[in-house]
């Protein structure tokens, strides 16, 4: 006896792929004839069946309970029983990625990776990308019950300057155990912004240099967080003697006809105080070191 599954959804080597939450339908036809009496059924464990004939069909409105699999059988009249099994496979539309976009240079950084709704875990893979480049991949081998979880998987980066306008993202790859390519769905893409760390102490010169090479001659324009637009035609702006009132993010516009280049600047003001008590400290230091020569 011949005992067959027709699927509305994808179906390889008798596994349902469904989105968590969608809906579903499979067809269990026994047999094209000869198949009479009440020997055939459908088990499940969610849903609903209609028999029409000698086929069953399968449906459920949303599925969001793992369901182990549904089973079609038929009961020849020697005692013994054919049967196939349609496995069901659950993902999750899309992963998401998170982080701080405004990034210090040398700071360090959580790239994270949010899947909601994805099952079995243990054919998930996440990778981790800024731009084409991978960065890392994340395996998950779990024992737990084959059920729709969300997870989180977890990257530390570290900002520097080639980092600026980069896209960091990330994927979610169901590498299942059928002939078939996996399943792959991408996050969104950050594009993140690395600031240029300057520390200045009070009373102290600062220049912010933002040359840019260009025909014809770029136009700068810069900006302060902290206060409104600087407008320079040079590329280097410069404060002769720092406030408090001048820490913050500074922005650089370079621009002609052809493009516009941006640099972004992180302005951080130490006390007098500090500049005294490690000019004092310093001293110390340096006499200690005198008195054991």
């Amino acid at each position: 006896m011949e005992v067959m599954f027709l699927s509305t959804l994808l179906l390889v080597s008798f596994v349902l792929l469904s989105h968590f939450g969608a809906s579903a339908t499979a067809n269990c036809s026994v047999c094209e004839k000869d198949c009479l009496g009440t020997d055939f059924g459908l088990e499940h464990a969610t849903g609903t069946k209609e028999i029409n004939g000698t086929s069953i069909v399968w449906k459920v409105n949303s599925l969001t309970e793992w369901v182990t699999s549904l089973l079609c059988y038929y009961n020849r009249k020697d005692g013994r029983q054919c049967s196939k099994t349609l496995g069901i496979t659950l993902y999750s539309k899309s992963p998401f990625c998170r982080t701080n976009t405004l990034l210090l240079e040398g700071e360090s950084y959580l790239l994270e990776c949010l899947v909601e709704n994805i099952a079995p875990l243990k054919h998930l893979i996440v990778t981790f990308y800024k731009g084409p480049e991978a960065l890392a991949q994340m395996y998950f081998n779990s024992s737990l019950e084959p059920k729709p979880v969300t997870t989180t998987s977890i990257l530390h980066i570290t900002a520097s300057k080639e980092d600026d306008g980069a896209q960091y993202w990330c994927d979610a790859r169901l590498n299942l155990d059928v002939q078939q390519v996996p399943l792959t769905v991408s996050s969104q893409k950050l594009y993140a912004t690395v600031y240029f760390v300057i520390t200045v102490t009070e009373g102290e010169q600062l220049e912010l240099n933002c040359s840019a090479v260009g025909k014809p001659t770029p136009s700068y324009v810069w900006m302060h967080s902290a206060s409104a637009n600087i407008f320079s035609n040079t590329s280097v702006y410069s404060i002769k003697s720092v406030t408090f009132g001048n820490e913050g993010q500074y922005k650089c516009t370079a621009s002609n006809i052809m493009g516009t280049v941006t640099v972004n600047f992180s302005v951080h003001v130490k006390g007098e105080l500090y500049r005294v008590c490690h000019l004092v400290l310093s001293r110390r230091l340096l006499m200690r070191s005198k008195r054991r020569s």
